[in-house]
């Protein structure tokens, strides 16, 4: 059915979640790359609400997408898919476009409401792997080094480069796969995870200094203030993967990154280890994501947020 409804559409947009992380960034080149090899005459836009973040930008193809706030146009959709959000509210003010497009919902959340006209949802590494098997079963296009490169940028992301527990023995054979049509591995290497900036390093510093232990429940937790942000400019990209780094805490099991956003909005980042389910505990925020890895926005106080992530564990 996905097949006949992009044979059918000639104006195609491609979206994904606010806050763009590589495998929201790796899924959505790789698909926007897919249609545009095999439907070179469609009007093929990957449209996002926020920027890629700085190291993402040497996908070939990013500067290809399109900010909401920066359209020139209004575009118009016959197909409307999104890839790697959980909801369809996940994807912002892009939602505004959609009017009345099929849906489709292409993602791995275990939290996914499934509001599609078609859902393809698998409890997989990322959605750069169901992609990988939309593109390649359902579509029947070849991947090339620069689809791979995409999506090979969004598993290793998404995976933790196969740390996680959501890394199965397909996601190893769909790198694998990938790699075999030559990627270049140590330049996604490189600027993913080896091209850190100055603001990033001054908040794992800051991070890691200051972060609170709660011995008992085995947290630990920190609050980036927007005070801190805008006197070192700190983008809001140069926060991602910090609370990664909180989680190496030896004598954790939950990691807590709040991050002021403006308006008395708070951004918080969950990861746990081993026994923790945070899927559940950003349920309490309505949030969501993974049982190893979740997120929510929230307006309540850090003193709040804590007080419930210590009754819900």
């Amino acid at each position: 059915m996905l097949l006949q409804k992009i044979e059918e559409s000639k104006n195609i947009i491609i979206s994904s979640h606010i806050n763009p992380d590589g495998d929201c960034i790796g899924s959505g080149i790789g698909l926007y790359w897919a249609l545009k090899k095999k439907y070179p005459n469609k009007n093929i836009r990957y449209i996002i609400e926020d920027r890629v973040p700085y190291n993402y930008k040497f996908l070939e193809g990013t500067q290809n997408i399109e900010i909401f706030e920066e359209l020139k146009d209004e575009p118009k959709a016959d197909l409307f898919i999104v890839v790697d959000s959980a909801n369809f509210k996940r994807i912002g003010k892009v939602a505004e476009l959609k009017k009345d497009a099929f849906l489709v919902n292409i993602d791995h959340h275990i939290s996914n409401d499934l509001y599609g006209d078609i859902n393809i949802v698998k409890n997989t590494s990322s959605a750069s792997e169901v992609v990988y098997g939309v593109i390649t079963e359902m579509l029947n296009i070849e991947i090339d080094s620069k689809i791979g490169e995409a999506l090979y940028t969004g598993i290793i992301t998404d995976s933790g480069n196969f740390q996680y527990e959501n890394t199965t023995e397909n996601t190893f054979k769909v790198a694998g796969k990938i790699l075999n049509v030559g990627i270049d591995r140590n330049k996604i290497i490189n600027n993913v995870y080896r091209s850190r900036t100055l603001g990033f390093i001054k908040v794992l510093g800051l991070t890691l200094s200051e972060m609170v232990m709660l011995k008992d429940e085995k947290i630990v937790y920190f609050t980036l203030t927007r005070d801190f942000m805008l006197k070192n400019n700190i983008q809001k990209d140069e926060t991602d993967g910090i609370v990664e780094k909180m989680l190496e805490y030896r004598d954790c099991e939950v990691a807590v990154f709040l991050k002021e956003e403006g308006n008395g909005k708070i951004k918080g980042s969950l990861r746990s280890k081993e026994k923790v389910d945070v899927n559940e505990v950003a349920k309490l925020f309505d949030g969501g994501g993974h049982k190893k890895a979740a997120g929510f926005t929230t307006y309540l106080s850090e003193e709040e947020i804590i007080r419930l992530i210590k009754e819900k564990i």
